[in-house]
């Protein structure tokens, strides 16, 4: 149950390193179908992103890029694919990404959802505690975002109380996908590395109706004690996502597509 109750500031000391807002401009697939679906002007900030918040005091949500699409069919199966791209100020030909897929959305209109927002960390702290040393508000956590697991964010307007008209969002972990090996990656339990770092990375998950959240990012954990901010190399990523045809649908097509040029002939 969360109290509407005042956050204090010193919890709140580490909330600059994760205070990015969760958006989807310029991100938003829409409704899926089997014509694939492309994005290809979007960079991320740091290699090592997703990785981080694979590991047991998660991540920083605005180290990773967040997409959205809709799923229209219950046991639809939804193929998505991210790529490395020549863009950005990172050292060319050296991202490796990986993803995770969550059901749900964040909150598409102000206030935006981020870390340091009063109710995230609210949340942090009643799931976590706020005395273990570090991350926001004490809870041992250094960002909203688990990579492997379920989570919540909030988009409290304040940094220090949380409003009655402050909401949350939840997520629920579908799965994920990593280029590379736990030696890029690291060591967190359940990881599926793809087995070859070579800047791309695919999955098919099958999926119920509804909304869905994918968030990228880097997949190189050791990353992170090289890029320190608080500016950080950014790399391009081309991210694809639709609906595979089912294989009666192919065949049907195919069969189409010989009577029509019979016909022709």
């Amino acid at each position: 149950m969360f109290r509407h109750t005042t956050v204090s500031v010193l919890a709140l000391s580490v909330a600059s390193i994760a205070s990015a807002h969760i958006s989807y401009s310029g991100r938003n697939f829409g409704t899926l179908t089997t014509a694939l679906a492309s994005n290809t002007t979007q960079t991320v900030g740091g290699a090592f992103g997703w990785a981080d918040a694979t590991d047991g005091d998660w991540g920083d949500t605005h180290r990773t890029r967040f997409f959205r699409f809709t799923v229209g069919e219950a046991n639809t199966q939804v193929r998505i694919t991210v790529q490395r791209a020549n863009r950005g100020t990172g050292a060319s030909g050296s991202f490796l990404p990986g993803f995770s897929l969550f059901s749900g959305l964040s909150h598409t209109s102000s206030p935006l959802a981020h870390d340091g927002s009063a109710l995230s960390v609210q949340w942090l702290q009643e799931q976590f505690g706020s005395y273990n040393g570090f991350g926001l508000g004490g809870s041992g956590k250094e960002g909203s975002l688990n990579a492997l697991g379920n989570w919540s964010i909030g988009n409290s307007v304040s940094a220090t109380v949380v409003d009655p008209t402050d909401t949350l969002r939840s997520f629920t972990y579908v799965g994920h996908a990593a280029d590379g090996t736990a030696a890029n990656f690291g060591a967190a339990t359940g990881i599926m590395g793809d087995g070859v770092a070579d800047g791309f990375v695919t999955a098919v998950f099958t999926l119920a109706a509804g909304d869905y959240s994918l968030s990228v990012g880097g997949a190189d954990y050791a990353a992170q004690l090289s890029q320190t901010g608080p500016t950080y190399p950014t790399y391009g990523i081309d991210v694809t996502v639709g609906v595979v045809p089912a294989p009666g649908a192919a065949v049907v097509l195919g069969l189409a597509g010989l009577l029509r040029r019979r016909r022709a002939a």
